[in-house]
């Protein structure tokens, strides 16, 4: 039943981020001296499909460690609008993402930004042979290149490259000893997330569901709801869960199951948010540290991690949920319908 690259990738995830945080910390003068001799006032994070969703995550998480301007925009906006992005003068470094490297929206991204004034860039792929991985300064993360269509470890792999260059840059050394935990919590809540991932994702009651997430964790949101939509073509949606009461809650009913990633931030309103939820007959999934709330289905990590450390945890989860819901409709996780795993953009001459 698992033999296929999907559950393969999936399931060696914490494996693969011990070999990224030795890349990253045997690299760190190379990769971080792009910040510390531009010392950019503001960090723009890009990418395409994951890796937008990844730099959502990313650009919440710079922000709050080094106190600077950081945001997160579609490649396509750079390539088609760069007037709109730039702001003239600033010092903006642009880190762009991509798992193939050869992505046309983002090398062509790279490459606009490249002649803008007062602009740096940063790549990151799994591949160096790739147009990104060539054209200027890049971080290669070779170990985690994907057979399969959609991205899974590779994402997480990025992010927690990511999320080591912003505690080295800041100095916090208590945050990048969380980080180096990672590998063994994952491999230590492997099962237990492989286990949650088939309950939830053959459970053919639902045929709608919401993750929410709250600041970088709506990043990790879109991610499990793009999983979930690509393997399987289910109706998902992303939104901060808060934000979700405002409007969007309208569409609850029975057949919705609400997947919560909580944060630290959203506790003192988590009870009357749940409460909400399962008043109009949604069933909810909560992940959280070490919440007490009452959900239909909860999951203590208890990981004595931070919220910015504990984000990669979530990750496993919310791909085993996608690949076991495509399983148990009968498709093939490695060949989702329409997808490929390079997305390449013909340009019209003229």
């Amino acid at each position: 039943m698992n033999n296929n690259h999907t559950y393969r990738e999936i399931a060696r995830q914490p494996e693969t981020w011990r070999e990224t945080e030795q890349i990253v910390s045997a690299g760190k003068g190379e990769l971080l001296r792009p910040f510390e001799e531009f010392k950019p006032e503001e960090i723009l994070f890009t990418g395409c499909g994951s890796s937008y969703f990844l730099s959502v995550a990313a650009a919440y998480l710079f922000q709050e460690k080094l106190g600077i301007s950081a945001k997160a925009v579609p490649a396509s906006d750079i390539l088609m609008n760069p007037d709109a992005v730039f702001a003239g003068g600033r010092r903006t470094l642009v880190v762009g993402s991509s798992r193939s490297g050869d992505t046309t929206e983002l090398v062509r991204a790279m490459e606009v930004a490249r002649k803008q004034p007062s602009v740096r860039t940063l790549g990151i792929t799994t591949r160096p042979d790739s147009l990104l991985g060539r054209e200027g300064e890049a971080l290669i993360l070779p170990h985690v290149q994907e057979k399969s269509v959609v991205m899974t470890g590779s994402f997480s792999n990025m992010l927690l490259a990511l999320q080591l260059m912003a505690g080295h840059l800041s100095g916090d050394a208590a945050y990048l000893d969380e980080l180096k935990r990672l590998p063994e919590l994952g491999r230590e809540r492997m099962a237990k997330a492989e286990e949650l991932g088939r309950i939830v994702g053959e459970d053919r009651r639902f045929d709608h569901y919401i993750f929410l997430g709250q600041g970088s964790f709506f990043g990790l949101a879109l991610e499990g709801m793009l999983k979930l939509k690509e393997m399987t073509q289910v109706q998902t949606e992303a939104f901060n869960p808060l934000e979700f009461r405002h409007g969007p809650i309208s569409v609850l009913n029975e057949r919705c199951r609400v997947i919560l990633l909580s944060h630290r931030l959203l506790r003192p309103y988590l009870r009357s948010l749940i409460e909400d939820l399962r008043r109009l007959k949604a069933e909810v999934v909560l992940i959280d540290e070490a919440a007490g709330e009452e959900a239909d289905i909860l999951w203590n990590l208890e990981s004595g991690l931070s919220d910015p450390s504990r984000a990669l945890l979530y990750l496993p989860f919310l791909h085993f949920l996608a690949y076991f819901r495509a399983m148990s409709l009968g498709l093939n996780p490695d060949r989702p319908r329409h997808l490929n795993q390079v997305v390449v953009l013909e340009e019209e001459e003229g």
